[in-house]
């Protein structure tokens, strides 16, 4: 890939690459064509998300290796299959939750390939990669000082770790409904924000509010989580209660995205900003990337994935 990368530049970027083609020569074309699109800005912040799974890696059984053989692995066995079956049918495949835990999330073997998968695309995948900078470059540098904030679902703990290296952010929260879940992000955050204190809480919030965090955090962060949910907006109506009178919450949802657990079908970006508005926030932003090779208008002419982002406040 050196013709493509300059080693010196983005040595840790080349060694992702270097390391999915080692497990998947046949993928060359894709990056190639991925990192011909991306700015200078774009290529020096997707060395730092290098870096970034690369420390995360060491956990793994064979390193970076094992990321990107399970890379490979969800790209062929897991999404192919469901995008084929979201182009004959226009639908997800599953509907309930209790399908999801059935099919996805009870098989550990399984989900620990494919969430290994899915951090080396929050590098590789384009529009992954712009939706985290937006969040570290945008919103995060939007918060007043001292802010605190909470984050549901944090999964693999990257965003998580860039907020903890925010200094505008005070009292940091993650929320989930699965230990190994935070687990997984108090790794994260030990590998790459040493020192900084994170209470970890694992509850459903969205079914039972805690009393003593209603109304309570400047910013609160739900990161590809509603396309999950079977009752989105009931969420969202929980995101309210929780945030702060002028509060801002940092919202990314994918439409026309199938994956083996997504339940709610986002159709357009519109969509997901109509349903955060409906339950009370206003829309201060938005920002939608596209897959790699594709035009805004391609993908809505063609159903093609689009990553959403919507910043909303709460009226103060």
């Amino acid at each position: 890939m050196s013709e493509l990368i300059d080693r010196d530049l983005y040595p840790n970027l080349a060694t992702l690459a270097d390391a999915i083609l080692g497990e998947w020569p046949r993928h060359q074309r894709y990056l190639a064509i991925n990192f011909s699109e991306r700015s200078t800005e774009e290529l020096a912040f997707s060395e730092l998300l290098s870096e970034m799974v690369i420390r995360l890696s060491v956990s793994a059984p064979s390193g970076i290796t094992s990321l990107a053989s399970d890379y490979r692995f969800i790209s062929e066995k897991i999404i192919l299959p469901e995008e084929l079956h979201f182009r004959r049918t226009g639908e997800y495949r599953l509907k309930t939750f209790s399908d999801a835990l059935e099919q996805v999330y009870s098989r550990h073997e399984f989900m620990t390939r494919y969430m290994n998968g899915l951090l080396l695309t929050d590098v590789i995948w384009i529009n992954h990669c712009r939706c985290i900078r937006h969040y570290r470059d945008v919103f995060l540098k939007s918060l007043d000082h001292n802010a605190e904030l909470l984050e549901i679902g944090p999964g693999h703990g990257l965003l998580l770790s860039l907020a903890a290296r925010e200094p505008r952010v005070g009292n940091l929260t993650a929320c989930d409904v699965s230990q190994a879940s935070l687990d997984a992000s108090r790794h994260s955050l030990d590998a790459l924000s040493p020192g900084r204190q994170v209470i970890f809480r694992q509850q459903d919030i969205f079914q039972s509010l805690p009393e003593d965090v209603s109304g309570r955090f400047d910013a609160i962060v739900l990161s590809e989580v509603l396309e999950h949910l079977e009752f989105p907006k009931k969420a969202l109506e929980v995101l309210f209660q929780l945030c702060k009178p002028g509060g801002k919450v940092w919202i990314n949802v994918p439409a026309n995205s199938p994956a083996p657990d997504h339940l709610y079908l986002v159709n357009k970006p519109d969509e997901a900003s109509n349903m955060i508005q409906s339950v009370g926030f206003e829309i201060i932003d938005t920002a939608n990337y596209t897959m790699s090779g594709t035009t805004m208008e391609r993908a809505l002419k063609d159903k093609l994935t689009i990553s959403c982002v919507v910043v909303g406040r709460r009226p103060a």
